[in-house]
């Protein structure tokens, strides 16, 4: 493609215009949703809507606005409050609302409102069945935990925050004082995987003698998820962490779901002898040439007799051969342990979702960390607003990956993330939306993702 070919396809992106059409395609009642929340401010002193603030935090995520600060500067255009105007359907808006404003919204703001607006618009993708083809063996919905730190302070925050000691270069202690988060994210397809559900690892009050932890957050998540998605079939995945036969029970007995853990001997010694033990005889089977790598796998069911456990483990591995970068060769191993029964038919979709894992965990919050949404910067010192923004942030990115799974430019430009968040922003700050955009993001139309 040309220079004057590209410049021709970046006219035809509409922008912010197009990433309303897609989230109102989407999430038809979005407002309706927002405005359902419980508001905590006194309605006396109310000047803005909750559509108003909720959406202007969700445009800060999407247009790449860093902090507040930024989002005040760049935001302070007629343009804008038009838009935000359309947006949040508030036809009083004349100014665009301080960021002190939205922050003092998030301090008062249950966690729990924003979590319950998440469920709608999750509950509403799979309802869709437009993601259907993305479940694991045509049935389950992949489910993978992971925890991340996401503020750390040399002195004490809060009561909740948790607590480390640290050796400095000239070998003295430190404490370091931070918060973490536990996120379950769900599968809908290759491109669009987004969060289902969010629990805080914190401590319930200043001195404890145990600290919270991510198993027992990832108990608490668990619970929560079978409360809200009660039918829902779930294959749970995650790393050596979960891979303890209490949590396997907790899956498959309690919440009667599956699971594919990633196995490692340090966690499941006996059961990695069991299965190499198997493997040196002929009770495992070997299937070659699988994955683009045309590596060998082998798989055993039932290992768990062997390891003296009464929670099924199927145990799989995968191995191919390349080079390091002095050209010597090396081989690439992975193993995990799986409630699915592994057979011949399945064994490759199976190990594409275990190593999916990794890449989706690693990729996932290292895009939310390190590209447009910066979610270690601290939006406000308060707690619950902490809270409230790394929720906002994750309801900005279900709609954000919607829009890039949408937009047909995207790949033809060969456009990166940031690029297209800083094309929403130049749209949103310089473009007048006509009565024709209105009809475009509100009419009936077929949206083809990528």
């Amino acid at each position: 493609m040309t220079k004057k070919e590209k410049r021709k396809r970046k006219k035809q992106d509409r922008g912010i215009v197009d990433f309303m059409m897609v989230a109102n395609h989407f999430f038809h009642a979005l407002k309706e949703w927002i405005l359902e929340m419980d508001d905590p401010r006194n309605p006396s002193y109310t000047t803005y809507t909750q559509t108003d603030l909720t959406y202007m935090a969700i445009l800060k995520n999407v247009c790449g606005q860093h902090s507040m600060r930024e989002m005040e500067e760049n935001f302070n255009k007629e343009t804008c409050i038009a838009t935000l105007r359309l947006m949040s359907g508030n036809q009083n808006l004349e100014e665009m609302p301080h960021y002190d404003t939205l922050n003092y919204y998030l301090e008062k703001l249950s966690p729990d409102c924003l979590s319950g607006l998440r469920k709608k618009m999750v509950t509403s993708l799979i309802r869709g069945k437009q993601f259907n083809r993305g479940r694991m063996l045509g049935k389950y919905w992949r489910i993978i935990l992971d925890g991340t730190g996401l503020f750390y302070f040399k002195e004490k925050h809060c009561d909740n925050c948790l607590c480390v000691t640290r050796k400095t270069d000239d070998g003295k202690a430190m404490k370091l004082y931070y918060h973490k988060v536990l996120e379950a994210k769900i599968v809908l397809n290759d491109n669009v995987v987004i969060s289902l559900g969010t629990e805080f690892i914190e401590n319930e009050k200043e001195d404890i003698s145990k600290q919270d932890c991510e198993i027992n957050a990832a108990k608490r998540l668990l619970k929560k998820i079978k409360k809200d998605y009660k039918r829902l079939p779930i294959c749970v995945q995650g790393d050596a962490l979960y891979a303890t036969e209490p949590f396997m029970n907790l899956c498959r007995k309690k919440y009667h779901w599956e699971y594919l853990f990633t196995q490692k001997n340090t966690r499941q010694k006996k059961l990695g002898e069991g299965f190499e033990w198997i493997k040196s005889g002929e009770d495992t089977t070997r299937k070659k040439g699988l994955c683009k790598e045309k590596g060998t796998a082998y798989y055993a069911n039932h290992v768990e007799e062997l390891a003296e456990k009464e929670e099924v483990m199927n145990v799989l591995e995968y191995e191919y051969e390349t080079k390091d970068k002095e050209g010597k060769k090396q081989i690439i191993r992975f193993q995990w342990i799986s409630s699915l029964e592994v057979t011949n038919r399945n064994l490759e979709e199976i190990i594409l979702a275990g190593r999916g894992r990794w890449k989706i965990e690693n990729e996932g919050f290292n895009n939310q960390k390190n590209g447009i949404y910066r979610i270690e910067h601290l939006n406000s010192k308060n707690s619950n607003a902490m809270k409230n923004h790394y929720l906002l942030t994750q309801i900005s990115d279900i709609l954000m990956q919607l829009y890039l799974a949408w937009n047909p430019y995207i790949k033809e430009l060969k456009q990166s993330i940031k690029n297209t968040s800083s094309g929403l922003l130049e749209s949103f700050r310089g473009l007048t939306v006509t009565q024709e955009d209105v009809s475009y993001i509100n009419r009936y139309t077929t949206v083809y993702l990528e």
